[in-house]
């Protein structure tokens, strides 16, 4: 049935007969259903609004973690990107096992523990091929078994690279990305580890993101060295991964120089 028909039935069974109560009745009925479309259309405009500002924020995260272009890279740069990207891995590592150490005096039974980067800045050894500065950030060290520890980031590590950007770098052990420590008894025998890390460099114009990822058995070895105060990830792989999942890998020799491969 249509509208129409519909209000003059109802205003019939309403008001009888008499043509100006149907009239009435009718004008008010319509003045109800058009307020009632102006109400709809309303709404759409608020959801339309509502899911243009879903897409806008939508679109501000994708261009905040755009990808690091590698193909632009050349050889040097790949160099680089790798070696500041292996040595600041170096030295959350080597302030992870001080704080690891400090609390085994206390409690050698711990199972989590919190260690903040700014506090070992001023004891904090150095890597012999990259010129870095950490400058904050917040560690979780769970001790998982005896012997292995997993290390992530409360708070970002942010850190100083002049080689490879002007600003200062993120570095984010969070979700699947951690650094994994195996450990032994025997003093004589250095830590070996793995890593998966999430960098962004907010100086790049497209805020450019990579990750690095060393290659399963294929860890490195942590190595301290009491005479020169240098520390170093040595032996292992790697690869760096950027925009559209292009990657490149390399290696650490002895003295943990990266080497492209």
């Amino acid at each position: 049935m249509k509208k129409t028909h519909l209000i003059l039935v109802m205003s019939i069974i309403l008001f009888g007969c008499n043509s100006e109560d149907i009239k009435g009745a009718i004008d008010n009925i319509n003045n109800v259903i058009d307020n009632t479309n102006d109400a709809i259309d309303s709404l759409d405009d608020i959801t339309s609004d509502h899911n243009d500002d879903i897409k806008a924020t939508i679109d501000n995260v994708n261009n905040a973690i755009a990808e690091l272009n590698i193909s632009s890279l050349t050889n040097i740069e790949k160099q680089n990107y790798a070696q500041i990207s292996t040595d600041v891995n170096t030295l959350v590592l080597s302030i992870a096992r001080t704080c690891v150490d400090k609390q085994d005096d206390i409690n050698p039974n711990f199972t989590t523990l919190s260690c903040d980067i700014a506090d070992h800045l001023t004891d904090l050894a150095i890597t012999e091929f990259a010129n870095i500065v950490l400058l904050n950030g917040k560690l979780t060290i769970t001790r998982q078994s005896e012997n292995l520890f997993v290390i992530k980031t409360n708070d970002d590590v942010t850190f100083k690279a002049p080689i490879i950007s002007s600003n200062t770098i993120h570095y984010q052990l969070q979700d699947d990305y951690k650094i994994s420590v195996q450990t032994s008894s025997e003093d004589t025998s250095s830590p070996s580890t793995t890593f998966s890390v999430f960098y962004t460099d907010g100086s790049l114009p497209d805020n450019g993101s990579w990750t690095t990822e060393s290659f399963k058995n294929q860890s490195f070895t942590f190595t301290d060295d009491e005479n020169t105060q240098l520390i170093a990830l040595t032996s292992g792989r790697a690869k760096l991964t950027g925009k559209d999942n292009k990657s490149y890998s390399w290696s650490t020799d002895t003295t943990g120089k990266v080497v492209l491969k």
